[in-house]
């Protein structure tokens, strides 16, 4: 993701995130405007870019997934379990420093279908959610693999992260205090008109006579109008929730308690059906491990 990418994404894209993690990178956002450099990790507390690893389930034993030249790692023993970092911001494309996007995830859980030395999957997430546009091409990586695949919120799965879990076979919460919900989407639209003529350039925007329509919901909203940018948020969010009530059957009965954008500690998500129960890591990677062989047996 180039910094006109990041710019843009940030400026005028969709997202499904936690308010309260957005409002704390304002500053980003104004150094981003002003052109000043900046650094996500510095932000995200990330020193480094998250890849993905392998856990020997016997002896939870980690092994990097890849080796020298990112050539598969061939000492990754049989019946290991394939775990996806998911961290921070979730954006569609990689990041400028790396942070891997939706696009490489998807790719990477490809890779860890064709291995056969992975019998599952367990995605580990402690995130705030991300960009809108990110989710349909990562959930549908995650429902077309053909071996068993965990959620596990190491902290919070909030909005983006909330979609991503619920089409992982069975999710679970780390500890009583770990989150899950914030359903919903929003969009930032600055108003810049009042900075430019303040920095003394006048701005002009001329259009083509059959052009009524074009940048119509951008232009009402700096208006005040925001019915047309409410609708178009509400067609994503519609697909939020359909998926997670398609997904997870059993949230219907409790939609009107979780589909207004609240967060939910561990407890109150596996009541209301957004997640399974409360387990250790390692509890989780056995759980995947057993889910596998049970998926062997069966086949056989």
């Amino acid at each position: 993701m180039s910094f006109n990418h990041t710019l843009s994404a940030v400026l005028r894209g969709r997202w499904m995130l936690q308010r309260e993690w957005a409002e704390a990178h304002y500053p980003l956002v104004l150094s981003l405007l002003q052109g000043k450099p900046i650094s996500f990790f510095d932000r995200t507390g990330n020193e480094q870019v998250e890849l993905p690893f392998a856990i020997d389930p016997k002896t939870m034993r980690r092994f990097e997934l890849f080796g020298i030249y990112g050539k598969p790692n061939a000492n990754i023993p049989p019946g290991s379990v394939g775990v996806l970092p998911i961290s921070g911001p979730i954006t569609k494309y990689n990041g400028q420093c790396g942070e891997p996007g939706a696009i490489q995830r998807s790719a990477w859980l490809v890779d860890m279908q064709r291995r056969e030395n992975i019998s599952s999957v367990v995605l580990l997430l402690d995130t705030p959610g991300g960009e809108a546009r990110a989710a349909n091409g990562l959930t549908t990586a995650i429902g077309q693999m053909k071996k068993p695949v965990l959620a596990y919120v190491d902290g919070m799965a909030a909005s983006l992260g909330l979609w991503i879990t619920a089409a992982a076979d069975e999710v679970y919460l780390g500890s009583k205090t770990d989150e899950m919900g914030s359903v919903g989407s929003f969009v930032m639209i600055p108003d810049m008109l009042a900075w430019y003529e303040s920095q003394g350039l006048k701005v002009h925007e001329i259009y083509a006579p059959q052009s009524t329509d074009k940048n119509k919901d951008y232009r009402d909203a700096l208006k005040g109008d925001y019915e047309a940018v409410k609708k178009d948020l509400a067609v994503y969010v519609n697909e939020f929730i359909g998926f997670i009530k398609t997904q997870r059957p059993k949230v219907a009965a409790t939609q009107a308690e979780w589909d207004s954008g609240k967060m939910f500690y561990a407890a109150d998500a596996i009541k209301l059906g957004l997640a399974d129960g409360i387990r250790s890591f390692e509890q989780t990677i056995q759980k995947a491990a057993w889910n596998a062989a049970r998926h062997k047996k069966k086949m056989i």
